[in-house]
């Protein structure tokens, strides 16, 4: 029986998480996706290949272009097969997350009741439409994965050798070549380390290890986000520091994470922190104190930045989900034992589940269905309409847009990516307008009317 728990839970997740999740692949592209995937393409030969490596350049996490571009390759601009892998990536953080519960101390059903929440949490629902969250997908699963492969030497008691710690730090780098929330790992790592070693041996932690982390991070935050070109100096990338950005975070993340509870303020969020940790410390049960610190530590790369939320949570909510999932079990189990039956406990748990999958299913019917069944139709149809030409042009041609349906840049990105050729010029009048004679000089000239692409010569 024990050899069938795993497969049977995987079957469950999967279930679970493509029945919410299957509306994604009926969707045209959220707005950021092809700026996304045209910057993965845009990337040198060596940037794409060893860009995860070279941490001193200013590159913008990529990792996603080693996901990104062989779907490109295969199926061109198809929506639906980008948002496959994506969702793939999800699913299997899941189960990583189901895993990683275990071997923290959750009781089975709370482990399952983590896996769920994780699998499709309305409140983060740009996590499963729009591809340009494959940044935070891809963070989380590396995240996650490199947690537990630690997790697991150190429940053993041993110390990590070369072999394990080049592992841990290869994750380590995924991660962080996926999205900057990684950074926090190490010092999850060192709350493991404190919750979870006997008191007289916590001087005894796998120093190579979390050196080594910390280096890579010091590297990292050096490199792409504080040094010259880093991320820090883009726009909408600087921190403000000031208890203004932190009111404006946690009113918004709290409301993300308990499902748009956007009626509450600040006084609702001092009570939450106060009664989380009266409870994890009261407890001292170990998985609760670290997912309470966990959740406290895992938002800081994005808490002093202007208006994240939603899919940007997928970290923090995991220890949100290790949190509620583990005081929920115990609940049920107290009940049980206070009326003295058992299965008490069973249908409590039972019952909290599908009450979590039923609020899921019903925001999601009601404030993500409509909004994604629009999403940006212009761009499908814009998609649709540029590759009914089967244009050709000439190595090193141009191609000119004298309008087009979209006030961005978005024209580009999909000539660009639907021709496939880096030696092409496409230009927007739009955006960088052209003297007449250039214009005719050009191999293809577009325009824009009527809602219709319009081939002029």
């Amino acid at each position: 029986m024990e050899r069938w728990r795993t497969p049977a839970v995987f079957t469950l997740l999967a279930a679970y998480f493509v029945w919410f999740a299957r509306t994604a692949f009926w969707i045209d592209f959220a707005p950021d996706d092809l700026m996304n995937i045209h910057y993965c393409w845009r990337l040198s030969a060596w940037e794409r290949v060893l860009g995860p490596l070279l941490l001193w350049r200013p590159l913008y996490r990529p990792m996603a272009a080693w996901f990104l571009l062989p779907v490109l390759s295969g199926f061109g601009l198809n929506p639906a097969a980008f948002r496959a892998e994506m969702l793939a990536v999800v699913l299997a953080t899941a189960f990583l997350i189901y895993l990683l519960s275990l071997r923290l101390g959750c009781p089975e059903p709370a482990a399952l009741l983590v896996a769920l929440i994780a699998c499709y949490h309305v409140g983060l629902s740009n996590l499963y439409y729009n591809v340009a969250f494959i940044f935070d997908a891809l963070c989380g699963f590396f995240y996650v994965a490199a947690l537990l492969w630690y997790v697991r030497i150190r429940e053993r008691g041993a110390i990590p050798n070369w072999r394990q710690t080049a592992v841990f730090l290869g994750l380590f780098l995924a991660a962080l070549d996926s999205k900057e929330m990684a950074v926090t790992l190490p010092a999850v790592v060192l709350l493991y380390e404190w919750f979870y070693r006997p008191a007289g041996r916590r001087w005894r932690v796998p120093l190579r290890c979390l050196l080594a982390g910390a280096a890579l991070d010091a590297a990292f935050l050096w490199g792409r986000v504080a040094g010259t070109g880093g991320l820090m100096h883009a726009a909408g990338y600087g921190p403000e520091l000031s208890m203004a950005r932190v009111w404006d975070f946690q009113l918004r993340s709290f409301g993300d994470l308990f499902e748009k509870w956007r009626y509450f303020g600040r006084a609702w969020i001092v009570a939450i922190w106060a009664a989380m940790i009266l409870i994890a410390w009261r407890s001292r049960r170990p998985v609760l104190r670290f997912a309470c610190l966990v959740l406290l530590v895992a938002p800081l790369p994005i808490e002093f930045l202007i208006g994240r939320g939603q899919g940007c949570l997928y970290i923090p909510m995991l220890a949100w989900a290790l949190f509620v999932a583990v005081l929920f079990v115990d609940l049920a189990n107290g009940a049980a034992r206070l009326m003295g039956r058992a299965w008490v406990a069973a249908v409590l748990i039972a019952a909290g589940g599908a009450l979590w999958a039923y609020r899921n299913g019903d925001l999601k019917q009601r404030y993500v269905d409509p909004v994604t069944a629009s999403f940006a139709p212009e761009t499908g149809e814009a998609i649709r309409q540029f590759r009914a030409f089967h244009l050709r042009v000439r190595p090193g041609g141009t191609i000119v847009f004298l309008n087009d349906p979209f006030a961005t840049w978005h024209m580009l990105f999909i000539a660009e990516l639907e021709l496939g050729d880096r030696t092409l010029t496409v230009r927007l009048q739009r955006q960088t307008p052209l003297p007449e004679e250039e214009i005719a000089r050009a191999d293809a000239v577009f325009d824009y009317r009527q809602a219709k692409l319009i081939r002029m010569r």
